[in-house]
């Protein structure tokens, strides 16, 4: 009876990601059911030279490679890497020096793995858009709602300033300079009610807050996450380009209401839990934010609403490993 090859993991890739990256990995890890060992690989011992040996490792012929976000080794065996979003190739290298080197660096990487998942069929369309890839390598295996684990329901009423919530960072295709700008021209701030944000802003988004009701945490640990979910009068998800966005999948778990970008993704992920607004003119966003603060909530009923679980993502990479194990 034929063995089930070692799958390693390209932990340190990983832990070099974003907070959502990580959080992902822990969802799939937790739930993957591999009838063969599971190891992780090894971080570089020269400090200095740890990009390079991750980029050029080899890996091993009879193991399975998998790195859970979109970077790792060129030449390795085996090697399935996932893709999240290509935010780096359509807003942040724009219009970098940098941005040749990291489109030949993931071209490359791209076509040399056994398998690239993209954890949306938004993140595949990107993936086609920018580079030529054939389309029989790319697995969609969308991400699961229940990022957050055991989220529960406040036991008590909240009490504070009621707020609007934003979890975001500073990178251009967040377009928290453009919310900002449509929040201090709506009615939130006449009727006190606070924006409050969770990560980080531009300078010049938080120059446009400095006169209103405003807040801003760089970071919230789970407990507070869910608490902020839960208590907020809305959440509000600007993006210009995701892969999923956790935030709204965490707010929707938590029952709260959410006003988002109106995007492929969204649409691909929440179509029909959420209201929409068209991210790019200033106006929709600060008339969708007015209509949002006097629309009875919750805004949808989700009772009935089955929600994809990373079991189910597991479930499906395990299947995808299979089938790679078959012919080493």
């Amino acid at each position: 009876m034929k063995s089930f090859p070692r799958l390693v993991v390209n932990t340190p890739a990983v832990m070099s990601s974003s907070r959502g990256v990580q959080r992902y990995y822990r969802n799939v890890i937790k739930h993957l059911q591999w009838p063969g060992d599971i190891g992780e690989l090894e971080s570089g011992k020269i400090k200095i030279f740890k990009r390079a040996q991750e980029i050029l490792r080899m890996g091993e012929r009879r193991s399975i490679l998998w790195t859970p976000c979109q970077r790792g080794p060129i030449f390795a065996f085996n090697h399935v890497v996932t893709v999240h979003d290509f935010i780096n190739i359509e807003y942040i290298y724009k219009s970098d020096i940098r941005l040749p080197a990291y489109h030949f660096y993931m071209n490359r990487l791209m076509l040399n793995s056994s398998a690239i998942v993209a954890i949306s069929y938004a993140t595949k369309n990107a993936i086609l858009r920018n580079f030529s890839i054939p389309h029989e390598k790319i697995y969609v295996i969308q991400s699961g709602m229940d990022s957050i684990s055991n989220v529960k329901k406040l036991n008590r009423p909240y009490q504070g300033r009621p707020f609007v919530l934003l979890v975001t960072n500073d990178l251009p295709h967040k377009n928290s300079i453009l919310t900002c700008q449509a929040w201090v021209k709506s009615r939130g701030p006449i009727e006190g009610i606070e924006l409050r944000v969770v990560g980080k802003l531009p300078s010049e988004a938080l120059n446009i807050c400095r006169n209103i009701p405003f807040s801003l945490s760089t970071w919230l640990d789970d407990s507070d996450l869910i608490d902020s979910y839960q208590s907020c009068r809305f959440l509000i998800a600007p993006s210009l380009s995701e892969g999923h966005d956790l935030p709204v999948a965490e707010a929707l778990m938590a029952g709260a209401d959410v006003l988002c970008s109106d995007i492929d993704v969204h649409r691909e992920y929440f179509h029909s839990r959420v209201k929409y607004f068209d991210p790019l003119r200033e106006e929709s966003i600060v008339d969708a934010i007015n209509d949002a603060l006097i629309t009875p909530r919750p805004w949808f009923l989700h009772d009935n609403v089955h929600y994809r679980s990373f079991s189910d993502v597991s479930r499906e990479y395990a299947n995808l490993f299979r089938n790679i194990s078959i012919s080493l």
